[in-house]
This record gives C-alpha cells, structure tokens and sequence, in this order.
C-alpha cells in the first residue's frame, strides 16, 4: 500500500481551485464507462491528489494511518456487506457488536459478570451503542438524557411523543442546561441546538490548570440553574465533560 502510494500521490502542491476544475461538472455521466478506464481517471485525478496519511512526514488533524490489518479485513466487510439495523441482515454479527460493547462497558464500570450475562444480549436493553464520530456520539448520549429528564408521568407520555414544549409545561421547567467544561467540544454546540435545548443552554464551567472540572464552579452552577428552574439533564457526563477526566 506505501508503494502504491508513494507511486500515485503527487508530491508537489496543487492549488485547490486547480483540483476543482476536474470536479466542475454537475451532470450525471448518461454513459457507462470500463472500471479499468474510470480507475485510470480516478488515479489521475482524485487518489494522486489525496493525503498520504501513512507518510511519516505527514502531521494531521485527527486522522493517521489505519493499521495494516484493516485492508485484508476491509475486503472481508465489503464483500459481506452486513447491515447491523436488523438481526435478518447481519445475523453473528449483532452479537458481535454487542459483546464489544459489554468489553467497553466492563472496561469502564467493572461490573460482575452476572451483569453481563443478563444484559448483554438482552433483545430489550443495550449497554451503548457505536457511532460514526464524536459529534454523533454526543448528539446521541444528549438525546438519551433529555428523554431520561423529561421521561412519562402520568398522563403525560414523555418528550418523544409529545414534544418539547408539552414536556417543559409538565415539568413546570423554563429551560433545559448542559453543564459543560469550558474546553467542551464544539458539536456540544449542535447537540443543543438540534434537540431544542439551544446553545444557550450550554452553560460552561471553569477548568484547572490540569484542564479538570473544578468542582466548586460546578456545584454553584449546578445550584444557580436549579433556582432558576432550569434543570441539568442527567445522565451522561462523559458527554457533558467531554475531552476532560
């Protein structure tokens, strides 16, 4: 693969307005082309401008090589093509996903393995869930606690059914909060807005020189949002303190 690389990825810099030019058409091509001609063309005109993520020169944000192992594994997957939303199109591997997560959970909260073997494979409850990338990790663990926070009571029906609004006029709540570090990631930011808490409702709390959540800035803000009537929503810290230990 570095050989293949190092033959096809240009090593000078091209302008991207120059890049752009190869990808100027808005038209869907009406007539087939050989894979071994269109390979050709994609070589010349998207891989040879790429990023060589394996180089050792290379220093990136967020991205590096992948292990050498992905690439035999990675034909394996294609050529399957499961599709974990249903048992019916992925079979082994819906247990597979789940076992990972009970590894990851056990890592992080120790407990027996009786707890494992109720809940692991359980049809009605999951121990997490894998997502594609940060932000929608953290759009969903939120999405999770506001459901959690604003959950059925009696005649009421929970936030996913009637919405927002009906479910702060139930609680008697004017406002939601997600007490964050101040080094919290920016999708926090979409999180809020997306499940109709608002940005502002992301309230920042100090960090030590160590990039810790100070405690006492925390409880005094847990306290003001209280009064205030504008609850945190539980649940989720590693969420809410996300980059921080």
């Amino acid at each position: 693969m570095n050989q293949f690389l190092r033959e096809h990825i240009v090593a000078e810099e091209k302008p991207l307005h120059e890049i752009e030019k190869d990808f100027s058409s808005a038209a869907i091509p009406e007539q087939p082309e050989f894979v071994s001609a269109h390979t050709e063309h994609l070589l010349d005109t998207l891989v040879s401008h790429s990023v060589h993520t394996s180089s050792p020169s290379f220093i990136g944000h967020m991205t590096s090589a992948l292990p050498y192992f992905l690439m035999p594994l990675s034909k394996i997957m294609i050529a399957l093509n499961q599709n974990l939303v249903k048992i019916e199109t992925s079979k082994a591997f819906t247990p597979l996903e789940r076992q990972v997560l009970g590894m990851l959970h056990k890592l992080i909260y120790t407990e027996q393995d009786s707890f494992y073997q109720k809940w692991m494979h359980s049809a009605e409850h999951s121990l997490g869930a894998f997502c594609s990338g940060g932000t929608i990790a953290n759009i969903t663990a939120l999405w999770v606690a506001r459901n959690r926070a604003l959950k059925a009571q009696g005649d009421f029906l929970g936030v996913e059914k009637e919405g927002l609004f009906k479910a702060m006029k139930h609680y008697g709540y004017e406002g939601l909060a997600i007490l964050v570090s101040e080094r919290g990631h920016y999708s926090l930011k979409k999180a809020a807005d997306l499940l109709g808490i608002g940005q502002q409702g992301l309230v920042a709390v100090r960090t030590d020189e160590n990039n810790r959540i100070c405690p006492l800035d925390l409880e005094r803000k847990f306290k003001e949002l209280k009064q205030q009537k504008n609850p945190p929503i539980r649940g989720y810290w590693c969420c809410w303190y996300h980059g921080n230990r």
